[in-house]
Parts: structure tokens; C-alpha cells; sequence
């Protein structure tokens, strides 16, 4: 699962920290066993760690007391690690945890990392909750990217996702290139929670530190927070524009902060578009990957920003450009690049928007690869059906494969566009009130149809897609489901797109 963070995180030369961190606890200890102990650390430290082994192994055999042993322990786990026994090294570690009375971060951070990259997602979500309980500054001291990846891996279990997501929420966690919307995502997973768990008065707080101006008026459209509806109204303010004018400025301080992060641009380019801004959103981003050499060194993150600019392009009638960025992402060789084939999806979906039928269809043939997931293979199906359907081979487009109804684990949106599609409405309405019966998509599903989204916006880059969300919403079936559970967000606070 988490093996490509071997490498980086097992080689740091903290053994001798080790020593210095976590003495033992036996006054008066002979100058014999703190020698070896130092010997040992030095050893680990210069890249030797068979001959840390071989000093350390005899010196736990000769320890009595679980202090010492815990010390002894501790180093062995460095050294077993440098040399790729991360089972065993996890396991001495574990112990060197257990036996201290009071663990450092030193030690906390070897656990953490040992129990993630072996595969313990639990045990590593636990070691998360117990560095923040011990000290939440010691977060900071963890590799950031690991820990996204354990908050990705627990998202399939609702519980140990929600308290992994509460204690990082509560010790203020926030990794060094998180942007205003990466905290905000976060806060929204704890305060859905709490909205589940009938705590809605202990998510006030969170919900106060929300600041993506979206995320504010999905609060505001759910009837799961309708008390708190004249709260959020006033946050939003008149078109949403008080906001706006908080996330820009919160977006903008981040980047003082970090004058040259590209994530950091991305995500004052995200609250200008946000604030309905194209045109200045574009401007800040317009020359990011603009070579490929620029776009070879850009980080996985960092290849995102592309995608938000290829959607900048398109908005404003430049499709052929857009489509050149998405490409030009596309072509970057896979190995070390898991998320090219995404951007080919997104490639075919937005040529498809266009009306580029033989395109979007040509795109959707080049993206076919086994290593898609079904939830790829069902967007690819999605467009594919579409294509046919719009350029009049309605036949062709029936023989396409796809799920019979509404699934848990399913790309239920490119369902129920492909049966808007194909002019089955019943059955893509009946997707549609699934996805807003499940807590777990209806905010998105009740925040794709608010007005000012769905509006017939001249020049709209997905004006069809629109069109059949409209007709849906139109449904008394769907419509009544979507008062059951939500409203439109009042004209007054509402963005104009």
C-alpha cells in the first residue's frame, strides 16, 4: 500500500537522537552499557546498521528492566529499518513505545511510520490520535504526505475516518502547503460527522472556521444545518460577496507566506473563480507548466493547478487550449504519475462537452487501460454513451455496458448523465435521488442543481449537461426529494455562477 515512502522516511539519522531523547532510566548505569548505547547510534547513523545489530542484540539480551530494554529497542528498530527488516523493526519499536513512560516524538515518529508503510492503517491512525493527545506540535514532525495517505486509506471506514479526521481538526493539524480549501475539506468531514452523531453544537466552532465561500453555502442549502441557515446567510453576505472577499484574502496570505509555491498560487486561482473572477483566476496561473520543462519538474500535487487552468481556458471559449494543457499532462510518461489517466478522462469528458463527439470518443478509446478502477471505467463509459447518444447513434449507444441502478461504490454522476443521455429520465432521476438519499454524496448532488449552476449561462461550457439537470430537477419525484433534504440558496446571497 504505502511502500514508495520507504525510502524517504527510514534513512533520516535519528539513532543518535535516540540516546539523547530517551536516557535510561537506571541511575548510576555503567559507563560500559551508555558507551555501546552511543557506539551503536553512531554505527546506524554512518550506514552501518549490521554492525549497530551486533552491538545492540547482546545488550538487550544483558537488560532487565523495560526501560532499558525499551531504549535498547528503540535503536534497534532504526537499524533494522536501514536494512529493510520494517516487520521486525516495527515490532522493536513497538515495544520501545510501550516500555517508556512518556514517549517522545523521536519514538512516536518511528511508530507512526513503521505501522503505515507495513500496512497497519489502524495502528498508524492510532499513533496519529496519540502524537496529537501527547503534544499536537509534534504533528508538524511527521511526513505530511504519509499521513495524507493513512486519512485516505481510513475513508472506507466511516468511524476511524471521522475520529482520525476529529483529532487532527481539534489539534489545529495543518501541513506545510495546505491551502485555504485543503483545511476547509477536512472541517467539513468532521462537522458531517458531528451533523450524523446529533453534535451539532459542538460543530459551531468548525463550522465558524469555514472559509471557502462553496463550502460555506453547501452548509446552507443542507437541511441537516437549517438552524444554523441565518448564520451562514450572513456569512455569505449580498451574491456572496463578503465570502468571497475572506477566501481571496485568506488564499492570498497563504501565498504571501510562500511566494513561489505553485500549490499556493492554485489556490488564489481557485477563490477568484470561486468568486465568479475568471478572467483574474486565469491570469495568476496562466504561465505555470507553460514548457515542458517547467511541467516535467511540477510535483503530482502541483499538476492539479493544470486542470483548474485547462477549466479556466474553457470557460472562456479557448477549448482548444484547454484541451492542449489537459494533453500535455497526459503525456508525461506514467511511471512516478498515477494521475495521468485521470486527466485523460477529464481530456474526453471535456471534448465531449464541447460537442467534439469523434474526439471525445477517440479520447475515450486511448484512455481504455486495465489499471483503471470500475469507478474509471464507469466515467469513460459515461462519456462514451453520451458521445453516441448526442451525435445521433442513439443504437450504438445502448449496446454500451452500464450498472443497472445506483450502487454504494459507484460513479453514480456518470450514471446518471449517460441515462440522461440516452433519454432514460426515470432511471437517471432515480439515480439522482439516490445520490441525495446517501449521506455520504448529497451535499454534492444538492449543490449541482442550486440555480445559479444549473442556469442556462450563454457560452456555458456544458450547457447539454445543464440542460438534462434542469429537466430533472424538474421531476415532482426528484424535486421533492431535493426539498426533503435541501433548498435553493436564497437569491440574495447567492454567487451569479
Amino acid at each position: 500500500m504505502m511502500h514508495r515512502f520507504k525510502p524517504v522516511f527510514l534513512l533520516a539519522p535519528l539513532a543518535a537522537l535516540l540516546i539523547a531523547a530517551a536516557p535510561s532510566t537506571m541511575t548510576g548505569a555503567a559507563p560500559g552499557r551508555a558507551d555501546r548505547l552511543a557506539q551503536a547510534a553512531a554505527l546506524v547513523d554512518a550506514g552501518k546498521p549490521a554492525e549497530a545489530l551486533a552491538v545492540l542484540d547482546p545488550l538487550l539480551a544483558e537488560s532487565d528492566l523495560p526501560a532499558d530494554k525499551g531504549q535498547v529497542e528503540g535503536l534497534r528498530s532504526f537499524a533494522l529499518a536501514r536494512i529493510g527488516k520494517f516487520a521486525e523493526a516495527r515490532a522493536a519499536i513497538e515495544l520501545a513505545v510501550d516500555s517508556a513512560l512518556n514517549p517522545t516524538p523521536l519514538l512516536l515518529r518511528q511508530l507512526f511510520v513503521l505501522r503505515a508503510i507495513t500496512g497497519d492503517v489502524n495502528g498508524a491512525a492510532q499513533t496519529l490520535q496519540l502524537v496529537a493527545e501527547s503534544n499536537p506540535k509534534w504533528l508538524a514532525e511527521l511526513p505530511h504526505e504519509l499521513i495524507a495517505d493513512v486519512q485516505r486509506t481510513t475513508a472506507s471506514d466511516e468511524q476511524r475516518s471521522f475520529d482520525l479526521s476529529y483529532t487532527l481538526v481539534a489539534a489545529g493539524y495543518a501541513p506545510p502547503d495546505e491551502t485555504v480549501s485543503d483545511g476547509d475539506a477536512l472541517r467539513l468531514a468532521v462537522i458531517a460527522g458531528l451533523a450524523k452523531r446529533d453534535r451539532l453544537e459542538d460543530a459551531k466552532p468548525i463550522i465558524a472556521a469555514l472559509i471557502n465561500t462553496a463550502n460555506i453555502a453547501r452548509l446552507a442549502i443542507d437541511r441537516r444545518y437549517q438552524s444554523l441557515w441565518p448564520v451562514l446567510e450572513a456569512r455569505l453576505g449580498p451574491g456572496a460577496d463578503t465570502a468571497d472577499a475572506a477566501f481571496i484574502a485568506a488564499a492570498e496570505q497563504k501565498l504571501a507566506a510562500s511566494p513561489q509555491s505553485i500549490v499556493a498560487r492554485a489556490g488564489v486561482a481557485e477563490a477568484l473563480n470561486i468568486a465568479s473572477k475568471e478572467p483574474e483566476a486565469l491570469e495568476r496561473i496562466k504561465d505555470i507548466g507553460a514548457t515542458p520543462e517547467a511541467l516535467a519538474k511540477m510535483t503530482n500535487r502541483e499538476l492539479w493547478t493544470l486542470n483548474l487552468k485547462a477549466a479556466l481556458l474553457n470557460d472562456a471559449g479557448r477549448t482548444d487550449e484547454a484541451l492542449a494543457v489537459l494533453n500535455s499532462v497526459a503525456a508525461l510518461p506514467a511511471e512516478g504519475r498515477p494521475n495521468t489517466l485521470a486527466f485523460r478522462i477529464i481530456a474526453a469528458d471535456m471534448a465531449e462537452e464541447a460537442g467534439r463527439h469523434g474526439d471525445a470518443l477517440a479520447r475515450v478509446a486511448a484512455a481504455d487501460s486495465a489499471d483503471l478502477n470500475d469507478y474509471g471505467k464507469q466515467a469513460l463509459a459515461g462519456i462514451r454513451v453520451c458521445a453516441l447518444a448526442r451525435s445521433g447513434k442513439i443504437a450504438e449507444a445502448q449496446k454500451i455496458a452500464l450498472p443497472a441502478g445506483w450502487t454504494k461504490e459507484g460513479n453514480n454522476r456518470a450514471l446518471q448523465a449517460a441515462f440522461s443521455c440516452l433519454g432514460r429520465l426515470d432511471a437517471a432521476a432515480a439515480v439522482l435521488i439516490k445520490r441525495l438519499d446517501d449521506e455520504s454524496s448529497r451535499d454534492d448532488a444538492l449543490f449541482e442543481l442550486q440555480p445559479f449552476l444549473v442556469g442556462d449561462r450563454p457560452n456555458a461550457p456544458d450547457k447539454l449537461t445543464k440542460a438534462a439537470l434542469r429537466a430533472l430537477k424538474a421531476r415532482p419525484d426528484v424535486k421533492a426529494a431535493f426539498l426533503k433534504y435541501g433548498r435553493d440558496l436564497p437569491a440574495t446571497v447567492a454567487p451569479p455562477r
